[in-house]
């Protein structure tokens, strides 16, 4: 596979962070020039997403992970901490069972263990169904739309579809069934990295069970639930969200972030 395209700024310890479905790396402009003061930050386009839609999607998840981890490779990084929202949260988990030993601390952004997405708000048939019908970028403007509070209402609205848009016909397709074939469930108790779950209580693809199952099944795992906010909370509420990105990775001594505005978190 060519190489994927990749954004990089600041020094320091190493933070990769990965987009999921029908995103890409410039949904992280924000954290980025947050993060990077004390952190290099590094965000890529999938294959078939963003600025790498030219290059073919896989249409399972571990082919995902791969890449990320050769584009690493490429660059000569060897450790880093890991962030993946949604899809990108699924990769991740996929990268920790391939390379456990070059992961420090694991973010699991708005993500689960299970890709077929129980209590989405539609089923993975349904999206791919509408994609046939009505093209990527009106079936990509309409699911992004979902990932936040105020829909299309959303001042994110616009600039998140228009992301959405850029991924290829053949990635959108790709991307729902790599998702739906995906489960990893039987790999969490192999997980034994500081991780952090970050998920908005509004979310509606991802929810609350699955949020759970990842809790009680990564031993030590810390949950922040940041309220009012949907999927893609990082638009949302960006203050709540670099400041859990910046107590949690700061000092490898804390095992959880320790205060932050608007954040609650749930009782075990």
């Amino acid at each position: 596979m060519k190489s994927l395209h990749i954004e990089r700024v600041g020094t320091g310890p190493v933070l990769v962070m990965v987009h999921g479905y029908l995103g890409g790396s410039a949904q992280w402009s924000a954290e980025m020039r947050a993060l990077s003061s004390h952190l290099e930050v590094i965000s890529l386009d999938l294959p078939g997403f963003g600025r790498s839609r030219h290059l073919q999607a896989p249409d399972h998840i571990s082919g995902y992970a791969k890449a990320v981890l050769s584009a690493l490779d490429e660059l000569g990084i060897q450790r880093f901490h890991l962030l993946g929202h949604s899809m990108g949260g699924m990769v991740v988990q996929d990268m920790v069972r391939l390379a456990p030993e070059r992961v420090d601390r694991l973010v699991l952004y708005a993500t689960g263990p299970l890709g077929l997405l129980p209590g989405r708000f539609e089923t993975m048939e349904r999206s791919r169904e509408r994609l046939k019908k009505d093209g990527v970028e009106v079936t990509a403007r309409r699911i992004s739309a979902t990932w936040l509070r105020l829909r299309e209402a959303s001042p994110s609205a616009m600039a998140l579809g228009d992301l959405a848009a850029q991924a290829s016909s053949q990635a959108a397709e790709a991307g729902l069934w790599a998702m739906e074939r995906w489960d990893g469930r039987p790999h969490l108790d192999r997980i034994t990295h500081p991780t952090m779950i970050v998920w908005g209580d509004q979310d509606r693809s991802y929810q609350w069970p699955q949020i759970e199952a990842l809790w009680r099944g990564i031993v030590g795992a810390s949950l922040a639930v940041v309220p009012r906010c949907a999927h893609a909370l990082h638009l949302e509420n960006p203050v709540v969200f670099h400041q859990l990105l910046r107590d949690f990775l700061a000092d490898p001594s804390t095992p959880a972030p320790s205060t932050a505005p608007m954040l609650t978190t749930a009782p075990r």
